[in-house]
């Protein structure tokens, strides 16, 4: 993986729907150190994506899909370097954080919910 650049980090949204992709598309779109590379409806072909890429930054990963997202993580945490859930199964998140996720954000989606999750990666990243 490359060095952790927070000028610009790479994010996939993967979500089986388009509303709520759209939605994180313009939260993301208000934080400069973002920058949405590719979204995805279809969890098979995100992760046949990020598995070509091998430097994305940031996964934003929906759980209630018909292939689980819990199993997208399964396949795909290797080749992520974080790992955000935003889901409306409040339920999954101790699965969640057992496929080692960083963040897990219950929908509806809000501005402060996601610049809040990523003001920690990007803090936490810089620690290091």
């Amino acid at each position: 993986m490359q060095p952790f650049n927070t000028a610009q980090l790479k994010c996939i949204i993967i979500d089986d729907d388009q509303l709520s992709i759209d939605i994180l598309s313009n939260f993301i779109a208000r934080i400069e150190e973002l920058k949405t590379i590719a979204t995805y409806t279809d969890p098979i072909d995100g992760i046949l994506a990020i598995k070509e890429i091998n430097d994305l930054d940031i996964l934003f990963l929906d759980i209630g899909m018909e292939v689980s997202g819990l199993d997208v993580a399964k396949v795909i945490r290797n080749h992520v370097r974080y790992l955000v859930f935003v889901t409306g199964h409040e339920k999954y998140a101790l699965d969640a954080f057992a496929v080692y996720c960083d963040k897990f954000i219950v929908k509806p989606i809000t501005y402060e919910k996601i610049n809040s999750a990523i003001t920690d990666i990007i803090q936490k990243e810089t620690r290091l």
